[in-house]
Formats: structure tokens, sequence, C-alpha cells
């Protein structure tokens, strides 16, 4: 007996409020980033579904296969905006209920939560799917040109922060920074997760067809 296997890939992408930050947003290179993976995989005939963290549990992403298909793909990345507000690991979960097959899962987020993401990455790994983490950072978080007295609201939750900027604050700024992005590195790397650090200045085709092709997702 000869038995084919579909294969099915996922995009799982954050459109909380913090992706809609940078130039261009973060959510705008996601788009373009999903677009082209949905591309590769609708023209291999794969099953290929994007979706969002924060989607409402009984609400599915269209599951598209061929390439004729690729025009509805980008219709519904276009229609999505940086509005949600579902935690991380809730959300992840609620992608697992909705979603019980194996697969590929590309997961398109900046980690930006406070609730963290442990718990969602535990939900992914039970379910045995292959899972890629792009962690995206726009280019001003990564290495941010401020000056002066400054309030800072979390686009998030509201929550407000009055700094004055100095070269001390700043270095410890990218401390923290670098803690973070090196904790999320070994984190995700312990479990057998592919991980890569992305800005949005990087031309997305070049992550496509360079880094992503050098860890196997792309041929």
């Amino acid at each position: 007996y000869l038995e084919e296997e579909d294969l099915h890939v996922y995009t799982l992408l954050d459109a909380s409020p913090s992706m809609d930050f940078g130039n261009p947003p973060k959510l705008q290179y996601a788009k373009q980033v999903a677009a082209a993976l949905g591309f590769i995989g609708l023209t291999r005939s794969d099953r290929v579904l994007v979706e969002t963290i924060g989607q409402p549990p009984s609400r599915r992403g269209p599951v598209l296969r061929g390439r004729h298909n690729y025009w509805r793909l980008c219709d519904y990345l276009i229609g999505l905006e940086a509005n949600e507000t579902t935690s991380f690991n809730q959300g992840v979960k609620n992608f697992c209920l909705r979603n019980s097959g194996r697969g590929i899962v590309i997961l398109v987020t900046d980690l930006m939560d406070k609730k963290g993401y442990h718990e969602g990455l535990r939900g992914l790994i039970a379910q045995q799917f292959d899972i890629y983490l792009i962690h995206l950072m726009s280019a001003e978080e990564l290495d941010p040109e401020l000056t002066g007295d400054l309030r800072l609201v979390d686009s998030e939750d509201d929550d407000v922060a009055e700094i004055t900027i100095s070269v001390p604050l700043l270095r410890r700024y990218h401390q923290t920074l670098n803690a973070f992005v090196g904790e999320a590195r070994e984190f995700w790397a312990r479990r057998g997760i592919t991980y890569l650090m992305a800005s949005n200045q990087q031309p997305f085709e070049d992550l496509v067809t360079g880094y992503l092709r050098q860890r196997g997702l792309v041929r």
C-alpha cells in the first residue's frame, strides 16, 4: 500500500499592537514574509494556512492549495491589522485547538508579551509540529535614536514610563535587549526549534531565499 500525505504549512503571524511599530511596520514586513512562503507552498501543492495569534478560537484561517489561490492569500493578508489583544500563550493554545494535524509552523512575532511565550511553545511541541521562529524587531527597537525627556506609552497595555535619555540608560537598554534576545534564542534552540532574528530593514527576499533556504525550510 502506498499512502500519499499532504504537507501542511502553517504561518502564524503576530498582529498585536506592538507589531504596528517601525518603518516599515513589523506587521507589514511579516505579511511580506507570509506571502512569499505561502507562494512557495502553493506552487508545491502543499496545504497552506495563514492565521494570526490573536484570532478567535472558533475562526480558522483559509486553507489554500494550488497557485491559483495565491490571490486569496494576498487578500487575507491585506486585511490584517495590528489590533489583536490576545496573549501569545492563549493565542497559540487556540491555534493548537483549531489545527490538530502535524506539519510545519512558521511563527513570525516580536515576542513582546509581558506574559511570556513559554507555555504557548510547549503546546506546539506537544503536537509535534516542525517549528520555525522568525523573531522580528524593528531597527528603531534594535538601535533607538532617542534624546531628551520622553513619556513612553506601551502600545499593548497603555503602561506609561517617563524617562530621560542618557548614555548610561541607552547602554543598559542594549544590555537588556541582548539578554532578551539571547534568552529567546537559547530557549528555542534547546527544544530543537529553528530560531532566526530578523530586522524590518532586512530585505525579506534575502530572508526567505537565503537564511531559510540554508535551514532547509525553502528549497
